[in-house]
């Protein structure tokens, strides 16, 4: 019997653990503070994109670096702000997030 109970606790735990976890290949448009590659966006291939700041009560601070670390593009969001767009974002540039907020990239097609 404490085989059985201690096989069933561990299963259990297992299938929670399980549920709580996401796929390799998910793919979000709201980013949290971090460090990103533009790989991490959905593609564009104006390499432009449009973003906000979600969040209903922290601003944040978007910084856009390209290969050599040079600063791009640096802006901060109130809370809940309008849509701005970004300069082109290549594929070895880095994007920077600080802050509390959350930031929602949508890729814009010319």
């Amino acid at each position: 019997m404490k085989r059985f109970t201690a096989l069933f606790l561990i299963f259990f735990s297992l299938t929670f653990n399980i549920i709580g976890l996401k796929s390799v290949f998910a793919i979000t448009n709201t980013f949290t503070q971090g460090i990103y590659k533009s790989s991490d966006l959905i593609p564009s291939k104006s390499n432009v994109y449009s973003f906000s700041n979600i969040s209903l009560t922290d601003g944040v601070y978007l910084i856009i670096l390209d290969e050599n670390q040079v600063i791009n593009h640096a802006i901060r969001l109130q809370p809940n702000s309008g849509k701005h767009i970004t300069v082109p974002i290549l594929t070895n540039y880095r994007i920077v997030i600080l802050g509390k907020g959350e930031l929602y990239f949508t890729p814009i097609e010319t």
